[in-house]
């Protein structure tokens, strides 16, 4: 469900050399600071772009299919997502990764890397029907295996997509990179409410899914007219390349398993309509993670990379634009706390109300857990897989204990809770140890959470204190003057404690939203 961009750099002038190359530049590397923080900004709006018109369309189908879809239809949903997880590392082999780490060997390696995700992506096919079975055998939900068969059409197509983003990304082609998702997600979204009208039931999400895969690789492939994937590979190199990219491939399980391992757990746990409440509570929101994720790792992944030797560079591009972003996820989710329960009410009629509890639990730690997210491109942007390993061992098997006890103790509404604490600590660790890799010391990271999150947990915590379900009650009429004032008030001490405190951040931040009209 989710795209994950990489990068690389030109080996060639095409001028100079008076000969095609598969690698055209858009653009020179960040030569100073103002230039890479430029880099960022331009990178950080054209997802910002993305973002708003991939979320304004998600939102629209979500309307729409929450008046078309059965509650359980949704577990279906969640367990196809789920099986997603075995398949991860297949359909986003991290050759992106490591194509932005030797970004100055691209047009050596490019054949031999686009071949092994290829033949990666077709034995991820094959091990995706495998898991069909094994789900089809183990949960109560049907239909289960031909939903997850018809879904194994778009692995090898997804891992095509890594390696045409990982070439634009280097060449900071974001521009590109966003006009294609945008296409994409139009795409996906109108085939999934089609689908869904006219009947398709459980096998919407897989529809969609395979027919957008194929869009975003005509897209990409018309984008770099000059690169050519290769099929081309021994299998003694294939086998290789598969032992030097071992960590790689298992993070990609790992952090699979660390965003969707509550789904594993839950489905067996909770009932069909539970989990389908879980899972639409959960894409209201986490799709703005998910967005935004892949949106860090394409802006700051190339950036990050090109400046890993000059670490005070890095060291101060770390911690401004983190809390550029992190602020402007801090307002999105003050304001989906505060008014979203009466949205979700209003909106769907009462149909989705047991799912409220998921949308703010998850948006009130949102802010923090994303913190995670940036400090993986760190990780990833200096080389550190070891330490990324270790990171991702401990969220995956944080949230399988967290959803495990929390739903033995307080069924669905302790799972959604215990999930929603293991997001926050996910951030509250990860970040101050890459912060450390890159030789932040500990006090500044400690300001640095202190300066973005504190009045912030305080107005959330005051909004939940005041009213938990945010004006929507069940037996009388549902409050909306009340939630939309309290917001509206909460949000201005936010913004009036950032203009105090946080001015720089604020004009990253803001840098970032002018950039969206001039990139």
């Amino acid at each position: 469900m989710t795209d994950t961009p990489g990068d690389s750099d030109p080996a060639t002038d095409k001028d100079s050399a008076g000969k095609d190359s598969a690698i055209k530049t858009n653009g020179a590397p960040p030569a100073d600071a103002q230039s890479s923080g430029r880099t960022a900004a331009r990178g950080m709006a054209w997802t910002a772009l993305s973002l708003v018109v991939s979320k304004l369309l998600s939102f629209g189908s979500q309307v729409a299919l929450g008046y078309l879809l059965a509650v359980d239809t949704y577990a279906v949903f969640a367990l196809l997502t789920t099986a997603m997880i075995f398949v991860n590392g297949f359909q986003n082999p991290g050759v992106s990764k490591v194509l932005i780490q030797q970004h100055d060997r691209l047009d050596e390696i490019l054949p031999d890397y686009s071949a092994f995700a290829l033949w990666l992506g077709s034995i991820g096919l094959v091990l995706f029907l495998v898991v069909g079975i094994g789900f089809e055998m183990t949960y109560d939900v049907r239909p289960l295996f031909w939903v997850i068969a018809l879904a194994a059409l778009s692995i090898p197509l997804k891992a095509a997509t890594t390696v045409y983003m990982a070439v634009m990304s280097v060449n900071y082609d974001f521009r590109a990179i966003s006009m294609a998702e945008m296409k994409r997600s139009l795409f996906y979204y109108i085939v999934l409410v089609g689908a869904a009208a006219l009947g398709a039931a459980g096998y919407t999400m897989a529809l969609a899914l395979v027919g957008a895969t194929v869009v975003h690789v005509v897209l990409l492939k018309r984008a770099t007219p000059g690169l050519r994937l290769s099929w081309k590979l021994s299998p003694r190199r294939f086998w290789q390349m598969t032992v030097e990219m071992r960590w790689v491939l298992l993070s990609a399980f790992l952090f699979a398993l660390g965003m969707n391992g509550d789904y594993l757990l839950l489905g067996e746990m909770l009932t069909a309509e539970e989990l389908g409440y879980y899972f639409f509570g959960f894409t209201l929101v986490a799709n703005l993670t998910v967005m935004i994720s892949m949106g860090i790792n394409q802006a700051l992944l190339p950036l990050f990379s090109k400046l890993k030797h000059d670490l005070p560079q890095l060291r101060r591009q770390y911690l401004r634009i983190s809390g550029a972003v992190t602020l402007m996820m801090s307002i999105i989710c003050i304001g989906l706390v505060g008014v979203g329960p009466v949205l979700v009410h209003l909106v769907w009629g009462g149909k989705w109300d047991p799912a409220i509890v998921v949308v703010v639990s998850i948006a009130a730690i949102l802010p923090v857990r994303l913190t995670a997210n940036l400090a993986g491109v760190v990780f990833e942007s200096q080389g550190a897989w070891g330490w990324r390993l270790v990171t991702l061992i401990w969220d995956a098997g944080f949230i399988l204990l967290c959803a495990f006890v929390g739903a033995t103790l307080g069924g669905f509404t302790g799972a959604t809770i215990a999930v929603a604490l293991q997001r926050l600590v996910s951030g509250l660790l990860t970040f101050p140890l890459a912060a450390s890799k890159i030789g932040i010391a500990p006090r500044r990271t400690a300001s640095f959470f202190a300066r973005c999150f504190t009045v912030y947990g305080i107005v959330v915590a005051a909004m939940l204190l005041a009213d938990p379900w945010r004006g929507v009650t069940v037996h009388e009429g549902t409050l909306i003057l009340r939630p939309v004032l309290e917001t509206s008030a909460a949000l201005a001490v936010f913004l009036a404690y950032n203009l105090a405190f946080n001015r720089e951040l604020m004009i990253a931040m803001l840098g970032i939203l002018r950039r969206k009209n001039t990139p």
